[in-house]
């Protein structure tokens, strides 16, 4: 006599609500040791408030490279987790650079303008003040 078995699969609700917790929890938590990047986010404004376009924000002793938006907003990412030290420069403002602490948030940078292109201005009679 030969004895077969037929095993049931055993699903309770239960288990099925666990499977989907845990694929959710790893799911959630997968972007968080998963990639290792740390992100740098800011604005750049000149000195009336206005944001400066397409102006070059670099990670210094790195390659990496961005440019602001439309509205001066940035963002750079970095495997480095602690501060970090970015070059910032635009056609017509002074160059500067900064240090952006852990959080990676440098709120607004304000560029001053290049006192060679106001000096050109004011030669040329087109930003001069009126006469007394």
């Amino acid at each position: 006599m030969i004895l077969t078995f037929q095993i049931k699969r055993y699903n309770s609700p239960n288990l099925t609500m666990m499977r989907i917790v845990t694929c959710m929890l790893v799911l959630t938590l997968l972007p968080c040791f998963g990639l290792g990047q740390n992100k740098i986010m800011g604005k750049i404004v000149d000195e009336l408030g206005f944001p400066v376009y397409r102006a070059a924000v670099e990670l210094q002793t790195t390659d990496n490279i961005t440019y602001t938006d439309l509205d001066g907003s940035f963002e750079l990412s970095s495997t480095k987790n602690f501060h970090w030290k970015i070059n910032i420069s635009s056609k017509g403002y002074k160059s500067e650079s900064f240090f952006v602490l852990d959080g990676g948030n440098t709120g607004a940078i304000v560029l001053e303008f290049d006192m060679d292109l106001k000096d050109m201005l004011e030669d040329d009679g087109q930003a001069s003040s009126p006469p007394d």
